[in-house]
């Protein structure tokens, strides 16, 4: 290939699959994700390799399963003798222009210096890495409203006395006057500016990591008003789920127990509100992102990927946030573009994140990493037949979760198991471990498991 392709890389924190193409909450406004999707290959059921922000964005950059490269959560990895490469230095060394703003590694905005002294938070750089990038924009601090936390559900006036877990645990409406500052806008402010200029002669690679959704949920009120409260459709959820789980899930999923706390505060509906309007203001940086590469000289000559870094869970098996290995917390968008004039479509088998990367290198016609776990998914995207594909998630040491047709089986550390049937029960409220009809089955899934990990 003698032109190579640009690539846009966006990534949302937190971003679950309640998005219009997947159909997964009957309320959600996604507008621009939506009008992407029509001109892309939608994949249905995609999963991230680790249900935590660092560990699974890792995995995505190096190709590596947490298992392989040993970053479970926030593990040192570039410190490493001998790391393995990241795809950022493949591209490079390709010959792409790398530019880079938002959250694209990990980072956090520090909620308990914003909470302890009412600031706004600052962002505060884990992997910054500025040499992998021609140009890097870093975050600004997130601007936070007057009043927190908006939801009651804790005294900041005696800060000292909240869990840290509920530092950022809230969601209400930022001012207008501070939308301009909000990190996602000035991060797609900067992105603009480069798509509108990009560097001559040279394929570049742009990549912008929106915060949003993630938790705090503050976002400008015309974003809530999308969803009237009294409206707002919440999750189903079985008072008995947990019944049937193994105690290390069970543990995770009440650790802490968000879900009782939401109940006794009565504010799950206005949580749901909440992470539905973060969405929507996601969605509607991701639109400002569509038309600046439309109106951009790369326009036509642009691959675009838009993922979520990990799910979330609100509400469903008693759980809230992510860290847990059930769906809601491992399924996550993923949608691919190429440049204009290629077909879209929809891919239904499970496919990882760790697939990414190899996916677009192999359509910008650039090398890859040699030993990575993840393939191009390439094949279905052109409506290939293919073999059904195991598809691993793993949070912390020992513990994986297999997506494989429509099966889930999770083993964890102790050896204890869970089995769901997403065809007969797509809620997974049934542990079918301990089955005796389902016994050939969990067999075979116990197999596949020992195989890759």
């Amino acid at each position: 290939m003698s032109v190579r392709p640009n690539i846009l890389f966006i990534v949302a924190d937190d971003l679950n699959a309640w998005i219009g193409p997947l159909g997964r909450h009957p309320q959600v406004q996604t507008p621009n994700i939506d009008r992407l999707a029509a001109r892309s290959v939608v994949f249905e059921r995609a999963y991230c390799p680790a249900p935590y922000c660092n560990a699974s964005r890792m995995s995505v950059f190096t190709g590596l399963r947490p298992s392989t490269s040993g970053i479970y959560q926030n593990e040192p990895f570039f410190g490493q003798a001998g790391r393995a490469p990241t795809y950022f230095e493949q591209l490079r060394s390709a010959g792409y222009h790398l530019f880079g703003a938002g959250k694209v590694f990990h980072g956090y905005f520090d909620y308990r210096q914003a909470g302890a002294g009412r600031t706004d938070a600052p962002w505060i750089d884990m992997h910054a890495h500025d040499s992998l990038w021609d140009r890097f924009v870093h975050n600004t601090p997130e601007p936070m409203p007057p009043g927190r936390p908006l939801n009651r559900m804790f005294d900041f006036d005696r800060f000292d006395t909240v869990d840290p877990w509920n530092h950022h645990f809230d969601w209400g409406v930022l001012p207008d006057g501070r939308e301009a500052d909000m990190p996602d806008r000035l991060s797609v402010n900067a992105a603009l500016d480069f798509l509108a200029a990009p560097p001559a002669g040279q394929p570049f690679f742009c990549a912008v990591g929106l915060y949003k959704p993630h938790l705090p949920w503050y976002a400008p009120k015309r974003f809530f008003d999308l969803y009237p409260l009294d409206s707002v459709v919440l999750p189903v959820v079985n008072e008995h789920d947990l019944d049937d789980v193994p105690p290390m899930a069970r543990m995770w999923a009440r650790t802490p127990d968000d879900h009782a706390a939401v109940l006794a505060a009565g504010q799950w509906r206005e949580a749901v509100q909440g992470y539905l309007a973060a969405i929507s203001y996601c969605d509607a940086e991701i639109g400002r992102l569509l038309d600046g590469l439309d109106a951009s000289p790369a326009g036509r000559d642009t691959i675009i990927a838009l993922w979520g870094d990990n799910g979330f869970h609100l509400g469903e098996k008693l759980h809230w946030r992510k860290f847990v290995l059930w769906e809601e917390a491992t399924r996550v968008p993923l949608i691919l573009s190429r440049p204009a004039g290629d077909a879209p479509g929809r891919v239904e088998a499970p496919v990882s994140l760790l697939d990414l990367f190899p996916t677009l290198c192999d359509l910008a016609g650039a090398p890859g990493i040699p030993g990575a776990d993840g393939i191009s998914l390439r094949p279905l995207m052109d409506g290939e037949a293919t073999a059904p594909r195991p598809v691993l998630t793993t949070w912390q040491e020992g513990n994986h979760s297999l997506r494989h047709g429509s099966w889930r089986y999770t083993r964890y550390a102790d050896a204890t198991e869970e089995l769901y049937d997403q065809a007969a029960d797509p809620l997974e409220w049934t542990n079918l471990a301990a089955s005796p009809a389902h016994a050939a089955d969990l067999q075979a899934l116990r197999t596949l498991l020992t195989g890759l990990v």
